[in-house]
């Protein structure tokens, strides 16, 4: 199929969103992480070993040097990595495919306490020292046990003064401000930290808040752990069970919503883009909250595109978050124990998330047609939508006027033909608007071709215009004799 290059005109418009290139973006748009175990159990797994589907892993963990202490270190367990070289280098390839690694502070055995001025300048010196050693994309809060805890009196959200969450934050700040800019920063608190400071702010309940309220805009995302956790108020003031979709949208609605605490403050919401849930691997990763992919889907549908399962929570924007970041896992050991069933699960749904491919192959010899399915979401209804077709790959993409979101295709003649002939035979609705529950169809179907094209990979993506503000993931199908 010889596709002609043609004046690049849309509706009266020149495309400046065929330019040249973009910068690549810090983090995928739906991040699926994985937690992984820097000790032999239960199985010791190289970093060179992990499914590919994970784009962002956690090293599992920095931890004090003495207990209860607040000088950090980090050295690759030597049953797994008898040689250090070995471990950065894995670090290093790991980044080399596109993949983020950030190393985890703490964990359910070590605690950290950050006590006073001179605990803050150990803590920010030994994690400077981490970082440079070993060149972590970023750092992942993972305080749990007493590392955390609210003194009696300490009402204040936004001035808290218990010493070790005050000294806690300085230090991150101290810390933040000695990276690099693009260093990312996670947190993943259980729930009693977070959602539990809707019944009570004292002790841990509502311990995290104080630190998610004063890094807010220094988080890219927050995953709360779904799991080892009781019952929880959602923001409805009802009460939600663990391992149900209810329970993940509704404790991932407090953050994306804002919640009210106990005592009568306000904790505001993050951005849709800050937030995902955090979910055991397997029923051996944790002591409960282990759900089926199936079920956490359902929750994922109403979350990413306000597809109500019909379930008791009521989620305070009806048309969903489209930027909602994605899932984390513990672990990654775990989920390969388990058949990888965590990340095929969820590499398979986010793959088609906003747009779906009926087949993933189109024969060169007898042509072949591709139904595709465009899923805006409710918040995206009755939106104009242009799709289109590459065959040059995804990256670095092709920036949307306005500069708001990059369309994850390359500009080649493919991409010309399918903006001029939207609505041909061959691209068939590939311009139009999304229906009221924001959904669309549209068609490619290739005639037969040159078989000298056997092997070329297609990828089609769409965008929705005024503003340009919202693209879908690729999909691809590839062309067999």
């Amino acid at each position: 199929m010889k596709i002609a290059a043609l004046p690049l005109l849309f509706v009266g418009i020149s495309l400046s969103l065929l330019g040249s290139s973009c910068r690549a973006q810090e983090l995928p748009d739906q991040v699926i992480v994985g937690y992984w175990h820097n000790w032999a159990w239960p199985n010791g797994l190289t970093l060179d070993q992990l499914p590919e589907e994970f784009n962002v892993v956690n090293i599992s963990f920095a931890v004090p040097a003495i207990q209860l202490g607040a000088d950090m270190v980090f050295t690759p367990d030597p049953n797994i990595y008898p040689n250090p070289a070995d471990f950065l280098a894995d670090v290093q390839a790991l980044q080399a495919s596109g993949r983020k690694v950030l190393i985890s502070i703490g964990g359910g055995a070590d605690p950290v306490h950050v006590e006073n001025a001179i605990d803050q300048a150990v803590f920010v010196a030994s994690m400077l020292n981490i970082m440079n050693t070993w060149g972590f994309d970023g750092i992942d809060i993972d305080l749990e046990g007493s590392s955390l805890s609210l003194n009696g009196g300490d009402t204040d959200l936004f001035n808290p003064t218990t010493p070790r969450i005050v000294n806690f934050i300085q230090a991150m700040q101290t810390l933040l401000a000695q990276l690099p800019a693009d260093t990312i920063l996670t947190a993943a608190p259980e729930t009693a930290f977070v959602q539990g400071g809707a019944s009570a702010y004292v002790g841990v309940w509502g311990a995290y808040l104080p630190v998610l309220e004063a890094l807010r805009n220094d988080f890219d995302y927050v995953h709360v752990q779904h799991y080892n956790s009781g019952s929880m108020f959602g923001r409805d003031g009802l009460i939600y069970s663990p391992s149900t979709a209810d329970f993940h949208v509704a404790m991932a609605d407090c953050l994306l919503a804002g919640f009210t605490i106990s005592g009568g403050q306000y904790f505001a919401p993050l951005r849709s883009d800050q937030v995902a849930i955090g979910l055991p691997a397997s029923t051996s990763a944790a002591g409960s909250g282990y759900t089926p992919p199936a079920t956490v889907l359902q929750a994922l549908d109403y979350l990413y595109l306000g597809e109500s399962f019909q379930g008791s929570y009521v989620l305070a924007n009806s048309s969903g978050y489209p930027d909602f970041r994605g899932v984390m896992t513990w672990s990654v050991n775990w989920d390969m124990l388990n058949n990888n069933e965590f990340s095929s699960a969820y590499r398979s749904y986010f793959d088609e998330l906003f747009l779906e491919a009926s087949t993933s192959t189109l024969s060169a010899s007898v042509g072949g047609n591709l139904d595709l399915a465009l899923k805006g979401g409710l918040g995206n209804a009755n939106r104009n939508y242009v799709l289109v077709g590459s065959g040059s790959g995804t990256t670095p993409g092709m920036p949307l006027p306005g500069g708001l979101v990059t369309l994850p295709l390359n500009r080649d003649s493919l991409t010309t033909r399918s903006f001029r002939q939207a609505g041909s035979a061959v691209f068939a609705n590939f311009q139009g608007a999304l229906d009221s529950s924001g959904r669309a169809n549209a068609q490619f179907n290739m005639p037969p071709i040159s078989s000298s094209l056997v092997g070329t990979e297609l990828h089609f993506a769409f965008g929705l215009s005024s503003p340009w503000d919202f693209v879908s993931q690729p999909v691809m199908a590839t062309i067999t004799l």
